[in-house]
């Protein structure tokens, strides 16, 4: 008895070698076998039928009675169509998903699919993006591989640039992590692998696009994971090192102002000296709105204002144009030129509508002209009400101001006018009451 199951046993597990070796086998061979027929194989009537019939059950995800169809296509008639490559990975993580509990089988089919993008590769080329599908796929279903995964996805990434698709650039990312994690990577390489990815993945967004949300859901995904990487501290001794290494890099320089930037690292010395010089270099809009950054630091305001209409006219998109129309209105704050700044905040906002810092900012420039925009100290201080009602605004159409905004609610609702104030002005609270000035604009009465 016990003879009999172990014999059955050993033909179950020799059954299930034997299938994987003819799913990996079949692989191997079917590149060298139809390297010199047609597009459509030996049987070309048979080929076009099982396309248009495994074709028309993907169209209605019904991948159970695609797959035999579709394993002829890909056996017979691999050169047919590039969609037997692209509807292969959804068939296969289908027949993976479905191996539930049979390991062997399920490494089999994982190690056909990761084959199968050599095929498509061999066939239809476009290597660099076939690469980057390959390394995800990997670094997901062959955990132990992370390696290889890594080597993949950074070939891929090297090879497409800012054309990398949003998978990739996450993967890569991911497997920079999970480097890390397993010790075979140092944080400088992290930040490094960041700098890069962080790069094109913005540019993608920025670009716009029925490509741009996918960008998004993988920056999210990044920011996430670069959090314990995300210190200014970090970044900036990555950069420092790496600008001693090689100071005249122009990918290096953009790289630094660019990432720097987008982490509010902006006081660094390698930003300033790396903005400098990539502007000299190659002047570019973002290259003229970090030197109108770093004028405005230096308390330059005319500087900064010069270099901000560079950026305008040098800008592209919307999104970069409401950036610069904010940097603008700040020089001109700093300058003393409120109405000026305040027009050039409103431009921002026409712009990106659901961007609140410039209206914060807006209110900043209400509550900076309240001694010149009244006599009394009623005046002076209702001033304070309308800066209030633009802070309001600001946490209303964008949540990722609230608590800027509420602190500035905080901070100038004590230089409201008081009772007495408003009594001998005839005022009462919760009334209309309309601001003059440059300002002209309605508000209630508040009261400290």
């Amino acid at each position: 008895m016990i003879c009999g199951l172990f014999k059955e046993n050993m033909i179950n597990k020799m059954i299930i070698k034997l299938k994987s070796f003819l799913i990996i086998s079949a692989l191997f061979f079917t590149a060298d076998v139809f390297a010199s027929d047609g597009k459509y194989g030996a049987d070309s009537v048979q080929c076009v039928q099982n396309l248009s019939v495994y074709r028309e059950f993907v169209k209605q995800k019904n991948y159970a009675d695609a797959v035999t169809p579709w394993r002829w296509v890909f056996v017979n008639c691999p050169k047919a169509s590039k969609n037997i490559y692209i509807d292969g990975p959804k068939l296969y993580k289908f027949q993976i998903k479905n191996a539930k509990g049979n390991k062997p089988l399920q490494v089999a089919l994982v190690d056909s699919l990761i084959m199968m993008y050599d095929q498509r590769i061999t066939f239809f080329g476009q290597e660099g993006y076939v690469l980057g599908l390959k390394g995800a796929d990997m670094l997901k279903l062959q955990p132990k591989k992370l390696e290889d995964a890594f080597g993949l996805l950074q070939q891929s990434v090297e090879m497409q640039g800012s054309k990398s698709k949003a998978t990739a650039l996450a993967a890569y990312f991911q497997a920079a992590s999970k480097k890390f994690e397993a010790g075979t990577f140092a944080k400088s390489d992290v930040l490094e692998v960041y700098s890069i990815v962080a790069d094109y993945i913005y540019y993608n967004i920025n670009k716009g696009g029925k490509s741009q949300k996918f960008y998004a859901q993988a920056a999210d995904k990044v920011e996430k994971l670069f959090i314990p990487f995300a210190t200014c501290e970090d970044l900036v001794s990555m950069f420092d090192a790496k600008y001693l290494e090689t100071p005249d890099d122009l990918g290096l320089l953009k790289r630094i102002t660019k990432v720097l930037y987008k982490k509010d690292c902006t006081d660094a010395s390698v930003y300033f000296t790396a903005a400098a010089k990539l502007h000299e270099v190659e002047p570019t809009a973002f290259s003229a709105y970090s030197m109108g950054n770093l004028s405005l630091k230096k308390n330059k305001s005319s500087d900064a204002i010069a270099y901000y209409k560079q950026a305008l006219e040098m800008a592209e998109t919307e999104e970069e144009k409401a950036n610069y129309y904010y940097g603008l209105s700040g020089a001109y704050f700093k300058a003393g030129s409120l109405l000026t700044a305040r027009t050039n905040a409103y431009k921002a906002i026409e712009l990106k509508p659901n961007w609140g810092k410039p209206m914060i900012l807006i209110g900043d420039i209400y509550a900076a002209a309240s001694k010149d925009c009244g006599s009394n100290a009623f005046e002076q201080g209702i001033v304070f009400s309308v800066a209030i009602d633009k802070f309001i605004q600001a946490k209303n159409m964008d949540v990722t101001v609230v608590d800027a905004a509420n602190k500035k609610i905080a901070t100038y609702s004590k230089y409201l006018p008081s009772n007495e104030d408003a009594f001998f002005s005839g005022a009462t609270e919760g009334s209309a009451y309309q601001v003059g000035c440059w300002i002209n604009e309605s508000t209630k009465v508040r009261l400290k």
